[in-house]
């Protein structure tokens, strides 16, 4: 590597400069092509562990959920057989997507759509190169590999003539050290975030079956729930799309309207991609600020609460309580709870709720209370999910900014 190339961020006992060398150099690389005609037929209940890369998540192997095939099958390929200290990967479909295999103390081996890269010497750490095929580094091969063919692969001779940046063995090690601690913080927070959305979902379950229950100030039991139909606590309406045809519906529009697709950026909504002009509102009524909104054809029963007026597409409905004892946060909740599904009839694009059927949905309504315990109950579960989410996203981009700094 030329010095223009040195990485510009390294750890200050280290001033060599770093080479660059092609991995076919230097490492044993093999994958197998259809496995000799091995059949899922052919899978076992144990014996030695198959990976492919739907069993692999940031970096990490999930062995209860691999494979098996027989003894006699693991042996006729022995030359793809793992050892520690191995990295695989996919080589068709998803591409990349490695993993270091660690602490092996059972046989297994790759499938057909994975390979593996081995170094039989001290020139690399293993954890290194790990770290090099999640760096721009590798993902510029892929991107290559992606753009040139309808159906990406990664053969063998692609890696062999791999170029990758090669430093002393003892910088190589720290780097490795350093990035998989970041690694395992990583995945901390996965597991913390996974856990707290099966939390959730329980208390979701518990609380709309009423086996899970609020007291009052008196330490005392609320009434019981009534239930009642949609339709009698609330108007369904639904929105509308300016005719296309007309320019003068949308050009240098800057009144906010609502489709499907922008209902995926959480609970509460104020941007819209698109916007419509005054003459394309046709002086309709806009659906206010704090309103609860819900998608009911091709995409049914994603809910989302305004933080503004604004329009909404014919494929979202809105929800106005003819009562101040229903709690719109509360509707949020407990709508998100129901399979919206088996209330909708089939149509040419799919699944599709009407008035009628959106009106019978039967709802379980607590006091006005309770609603409010209840929904700040889960306000505040959300609030951690947030919080646990946002530092998993900068974790991320914080490691993302590491491999482009060390690895120019």
């Amino acid at each position: 590597m030329s010095k223009n190339n040195t990485p510009k961020l390294r750890f200050p006992e280290f001033s060599d400069h770093w080479e660059e060398k092609k991995l076919g150099e230097i490492a044993y690389i093999k994958g197998r092509i259809g496995w000799k005609n091995l059949k899922q037929s052919e899978y076992t209940e144990d014996g030695p562990y198959l990976i492919a890369g739907k069993h692999i998540h940031n970096g990490v192997i999930h062995w209860k959920k691999c494979d098996h095939i027989s003894y006699e099958r693991y042996k006729e390929s022995e030359e793809i057989a793992l050892e520690n200290g191995d990295i695989i990967f996919s080589k068709d479909g998803s591409l990349g997507n490695p993993a270091l295999i660690e602490n092996l103390k059972v046989e297994a081996t790759i499938n057909g759509t994975m390979m593996l890269v081995r170094f039989g010497n001290n020139l690399v750490n293993p954890s290194y190169f790990y770290q090099i095929l999640n760096s721009n580094y590798f993902f510029r091969l892929l991107y290559v590999l992606k753009s040139g063919s309808s159906i990406p692969h990664i053969f063998q001779r692609d890696m062999k003539n791999f170029k990758f940046p090669l430093s002393k063995i003892k910088e190589q090690t720290k780097i490795a050290n350093f990035l998989t601690q970041v690694d395992e913080k990583i995945n901390l927070l996965e597991k913390k975030l996974d856990i707290f959305k099966d939390f959730k979902k329980f208390c979701l379950q518990q609380l709309f079956a009423q086996k899970l229950r609020f007291k009052n100030a008196n330490d005392e039991n609320y009434p019981e729930w009534e239930k009642i139909s949609l339709g009698k606590i609330a108007a369904v309406k639904k929105g509308f799309t300016p005719s296309t045809n007309n320019s003068s519906n949308w050009d240098e529009g800057d009144i906010p309207w609502l489709s499907i697709a922008d209902m995926k950026k959480g609970k509460y909504l104020d941007h819209t991609s698109k916007q419509i002009t005054k003459k394309g509102s046709n002086d309709k009524d806009m659906v206010k600020k704090g309103s609860l909104i819900m998608s009911f054809k091709l995409t049914i029963g994603r809910l989302a609460i305004l933080n503004r007026d604004m329009y909404t597409n014919e494929a979202i409905c809105n929800f106005q309580w003819y009562s101040s004892s229903v709690l719109t946060e509360y509707m949020y909740y407990y709508l998100n709870s129901i399979n919206m599904k088996k209330y909708g009839s089939q149509a040419a694009k799919g699944i599709t709720l009407n008035n009628d059927s959106l009106e019978t949905i039967p709802i379980k309504l607590p006091i006005f209370e309770e609603q409010e315990k209840i929904a700040n109950f889960l306000i505040n579960l959300d609030n951690k999910l947030d919080k646990i989410a946002i530092e998993l996203e900068n974790t991320k981009e914080f490691k993302k900014g590491l491999l482009q700094q060390m690895f120019i």
